[in-house]
């Protein structure tokens, strides 16, 4: 089943993925603007603003139509979603973002949770936001000493109680929305309950194939039981 987490985690990261689709339909907005825009017609507060791309364009609509829960979304997590967006401020009913060169570099605590290490003092950086993932991975790595293939990252802000897991190397910062004062923490894989997990599956594993083969087993000795009645009733009525 899946927890109150997961779907929490997967809606915002399709709002995020939707909004993003949207922003590539044109080169001048912002995802603030995008947000905006999405949230204003959704709610039906048309401001004229005089600002560009203030109508859905004709893309647009067709994305809308593609995603139908992404407006009803957008209000459910249009806050935490303006929270992670870099360097944005009020402006009527959602945040929007300057778009200043400093937006692209954030300040991030980096801290660890794993046991080897979670005592360690936290990295304090200033990094770019098109920085990809297994950077940092690298980068907590050489830190904190927890090998890369064992590490497993999340990112919080303040106002967000649930993390964010950060769980692709090939992604940006920008792709997951980390946004200024965010929290990456670092945790580490159990190997033993790894292990102890992979043992459990190949048990479970070998337990069906069994069965499965007890059942052919079954099937088998029942068609040759019928093969032998049939041919016994034919030599008779010969």
């Amino acid at each position: 089943p899946i927890t109150d987490r997961e779907r929490l985690e997967a809606e915002r990261r399709y709002v995020s993925n939707v909004a993003r689709e949207l922003l590539m339909t044109s080169s001048e907005m912002t995802l603030c603007d995008t947000l905006n825009q999405s949230y204003n017609n959704n709610t039906g507060n048309c401001k004229d603003n005089n600002q560009a791309h203030s109508e859905i364009d004709d893309t647009q609509t067709q994305i809308f139509t593609l995603h139908p829960r992404f407006k009803a979304l957008l209000d459910k997590h249009k806050d935490i979603m303006v929270s992670l967006t870099p360097g944005s401020h009020s402006k009527g009913d959602v945040a929007c973002n300057q778009g200043g060169i400093g937006d692209d570099v954030i300040n991030i605590t980096i801290r660890s949770m794993a046991a080897s290490s979670c005592d360690m003092e936290p990295l304090r950086k200033r990094l770019p936001r098109s920085l990809k993932v297994g950077r940092i991975q690298a980068m907590c790595a050489r830190a904190f000493g927890v090998d890369i293939d064992l590490q497993i990252l999340h990112f919080r802000v303040e106002r967000d109680p649930f993390p964010t897991e950060l769980d692709d190397a090939d992604h940006t910062l920008a792709y997951y929305g980390v946004s200024d004062g965010a929290e990456i923490l670092v945790n580490e894989v159990d190997v033993d309950a790894r292990e102890r997990e992979n043992a459990r599956r190949v048990e479970e594993h070998n337990r069906l194939v069994e069965e499965q083969e007890q059942h052919v087993s079954v099937l088998q000795s029942m068609q040759k039981s019928i093969v032998n009645v049939l041919a016994n009733d034919t030599a008779q009525n010969l």
